[in-house]
């Protein structure tokens, strides 16, 4: 009976670890996965930010201060 209780510790602290690491890797990989769509939705929010600029500027070009707003991508290939 105190062989059968030993090899049952030594699988369940096995299965402990590799759950435990399964756990680490997928929690690591969420993480990265959220940062980097915070990073795209940052980059999204700016590109809006300049389009709504440029349309202001078209709408009523007197009632903004003259800025000098960045170029597109595609005023950039030129």
């Amino acid at each position: 009976m105190s062989r059968l209780r030993v090899i049952f510790v030594i699988f369940s602290a096995t299965a402990f670890l590799i759950f435990t690491v399964f756990l680490r890797t997928s929690a690591s990989r969420m993480y990265y996965q959220y940062q980097g769509c915070l990073e795209q939705q940052n980059d999204l929010r700016q590109q809006l930010w300049q389009k709504q600029l440029r349309f202001e500027c078209l709408v009523n070009p007197a009632g903004l201060p003259q800025l000098k707003l960045p170029l597109g991508p595609e005023e950039n290939a030129e």
